[in-house]
């Protein structure tokens, strides 16, 4: 049995980091999967903007893209809950088979939705665009004006880079090739997603796996029915045409501090 390693995963019990994944997904969901079957590690990437964020200020970017001082306004609330997303890393990732991370994005004028501090302790944090402003006509200027600032820090995937452009339909195949240009340049793996497919999946991993880059195959899971999705991993790579064996899987290479658990994690 092929196993696979998803590096985009959120969870929705507890504290909520993440608003959007249901509440029945928490960390011993994927402590169980890692231990058995396809699975073989998980890394659990919050959106780091929850952390800023309560679950009743709609907290989705384009709510504060334009005005990202809304992220930093509660800084009591945002710091309380940040120390709360430590402990549980402390407690649950253990490097080898669940990773600790952030999904992050950028707002308009280039600042990261996730406070600086948090970087040595992260194995994985992936950079994404979940929202392009104005017409329609402008979205690929706005996608690469985004991508560049997303880029401009230290990420170590772009997850779902086709995700908000693919709405721009024919989607040219330079936008494709261009965005893997500069995450090469970038030095950056490349997602495959299962949560919300793109439809040209197999050709983006076909072009990507010519550039020599990481290839990121990442659950995004939202819902504990999606730890079934490995079997949309195998059909990208059979529909690629890509010999698996040339393809080279992301691994972690941060070097992350490691935070001991308090004694009432013990």
């Amino acid at each position: 049995m092929m196993q696979w390693s998803s590096w985009h995963n959120h969870t929705g019990d507890g504290p909520r980091f993440s608003y959007c994944a249901d509440a029945d997904l928490g960390m011993d969901v994927y402590q169980r999967a890692a231990l058995s079957g396809p699975w073989q590690a998980f890394a659990i990437t919050e959106h780091a903007f929850a952390l800023a964020l309560p679950e009743d200020d709609k907290p989705w970017p384009f709510q504060w893209y334009h005005h990202p001082e809304r992220v930093w306004s509660r800084q009591t609330f945002r710091e309380e809950k940040t120390a709360q997303l430590l402990a549980r890393m402390a407690a649950t990732c253990d490097g080898m088979r669940i990773f600790s991370g952030l999904e992050v994005e950028v707002a308009c004028d280039g600042s990261l939705s996730m406070d600086e501090c948090l970087w040595p302790y992260l194995d994985v944090v992936i950079g994404s665009m979940h929202y392009l402003p104005g017409p329609r006509t402008q979205w690929v200027h706005e996608h690469f004006t985004q991508l560049e600032m997303l880029l401009r820090y230290p990420i170590d995937i772009l997850g779902h880079p086709f995700r908000e452009i693919s709405r721009v339909d024919p989607l040219p195949d330079e936008v494709i090739d261009e965005t893997l240009l500069r995450a090469q340049h970038a030095g950056v793996a490349i997602e495959i997603n299962a949560h919300m497919p793109f439809a040209r999946d197999h050709e983006v991993l076909a072009r990507a796996v010519r550039l020599g880059l990481p290839i990121a195959f990442s659950l995004d899971a939202h819902h504990h029915a999606e730890l079934a999705l490995h079997s949309y991993f195998a059909e990208v790579v059979a529909a690629s045409g890509v010999n698996p064996e040339t393809i080279h899987h992301f691994s972690p290479t941060r070097s992350r501090v490691r935070i001991e658990p308090s004694r009432s994690q013990t």
